[in-house]
């Protein structure tokens, strides 16, 4: 009993100024990895307007100098001239259509995989967090433990003095007290890989923990939903069935208009016998409708589109064995979470009998009814029942987060 209430104000302790999970999940949006795919999808979103912009009347504004080495009545000494030309595809064997189509779905696609890089994040945020508690809880009872082995200590060095008490039994209770202290500074360690891994997870410095962190209550029969990994890749999946489109045989229709304006040098005009005048025209305006399809290539518009085809029946097959390990992962993560609720009573049952073992034993060794060796065995029976109670607490946390995320619900929604 004395154990419990020393282990539950030492967490209280820890409680103050600890990192929330909640706050950790919410600091986590800064994460390089999210950056990089909003990178993405803003990359996307600006291809797509550069497609529509290329879509638009263009105008184009030139100059054109000429010069002949040898000048005559046709050909002047040099041409100079200022042009302009609109012109705007009108028509593109509906190639036009399928690249809005294949960005939209594009971005669709970058968008719902930042969701899921976002939950994925959160999953692995979570599972260190409550990893590091059950580490924070090994900790506090072997420190717990190694409380009790200096009390021993410290008396039986005195009766060993007094000749009261044989040595062996110092010698086993100091044995221990290094066995723990070893696994004690292993388990700290642990601890700061532990925090440093949520630190480079969320973005901030994570110090100390809250123990009574808790994700609310859930229904293990709650109806799925697809994840946004799997949204993203049916988006994918449409994105390279609308590229097929990109690949046709139908006409093209272009709209031109040009003027240029004329500047000329002086010409080498032979003597004739009589005058005439030469006509310079000082502009020319070209108007052209171009209409062109392609009506023989050997079949490769056709074999490309075969490939178009393909390509996305590959993407489908992928979409559909995803779908399907998702509802897989959702069977096992339920049986995992039914399964991490029953241990909690088993591990609570636990906890109860070695607490009063230990009670037992400790009054029997001071007393001198036992010797040194059961008494270890019972308080390191303590000390495993309280690791594998709270453990058991921690670890029915994670099967509710997996168990989320495989259901494709926001888990922050459960903070």
């Amino acid at each position: 009993m004395l154990f419990r209430v020393w282990f539950c104000l030492l967490l209280c302790l820890t409680i103050i100024e600890a990192k929330s999970l909640k706050e950790l999940l919410y600091q986590s949006s800064q994460n390089s990895l999210l950056e990089a795919q909003e990178y993405q999808t803003k990359a996307l979103q600006s291809q797509k307007q550069a497609l529509y912009a290329s879509y638009l009347p263009k105008v184009e504004i030139g100059y054109a100098y000429a010069e002949f080495k040898n000048p005559d009545i046709f050909y002047p000494k040099n041409t100079n001239g200022v042009y302009l030309e609109g012109s705007w595809l009108l028509f593109d064997g509906l190639k036009r259509e399928g690249k809005f189509a294949v960005t939209d779905y594009k971005i669709q696609s970058s968008k719902l995989q930042t969701q899921a890089i976002q939950e994925q994040l959160h999953l692995k945020i979570i599972q260190t967090y409550f990893q590091a508690l059950a580490m924070e809880s090994k900790i506090n009872a072997l420190r717990y433990q190694q409380k009790e082995l200096e009390e021993s200590i410290a008396k039986y060095q005195i009766l060993v003095s007094s000749e009261l008490a044989s040595k062996d039994t110092l010698e086993a209770i100091k044995a221990q007290f290094s066995q723990n202290a070893y696994q004690l500074e292993n388990a700290n360690i642990a601890l700061e890989a532990y925090k440093e891994r949520l630190s480079l997870l969320s973005g901030a410095e994570v110090n100390d923990l809250n123990p009574n962190t808790q994700l609310k209550s859930i229904d293990s029969y709650k109806q799925s939903s697809d994840t946004f990994a799997l949204q993203s890749k049916l988006y994918e999946v449409k994105s390279m069935e609308a590229t097929t489109s990109q690949y046709t045989y139908l006409p093209t229709i272009v709209f031109s208009n040009r003027y240029t304006s004329f500047d000329y040098g002086s010409r080498n005009i032979p003597t004739l016998p009589f005058s005439f005048s030469l006509q310079e025209p000082k502009y020319q305006n070209v108007f052209r409708i171009n209409v062109s399809m392609t009506i023989f290539d050997t079949l490769a518009t056709f074999r490309q589109r075969e490939t178009s085809k393909f390509l996305a029946l590959a993407a489908n097959s992928e979409y559909f064995y995803q779908r399907d390990s998702q509802k897989r992962e959702q069977i096992i993560a339920k049986n995992a979470l039914n399964s991490a609720k029953e241990k909690i009573k088993w591990a609570k049952s636990s906890l109860d009998s070695a607490n009063i073992a230990y009670t037992y034993a400790k009054e029997k060794f001071n007393a001198e009814l036992i010797d040194y060796t059961q008494y270890l065995q019972s308080l390191s029976l303590l000390l495993n029942a309280q690791s594998f109670y709270e453990e058991s607490q921690f670890e029915y946390e994670v099967k509710k987060a997996e168990f989320l995320f495989h259901n494709g619900e926001r888990l922050s929604d459960y903070l």
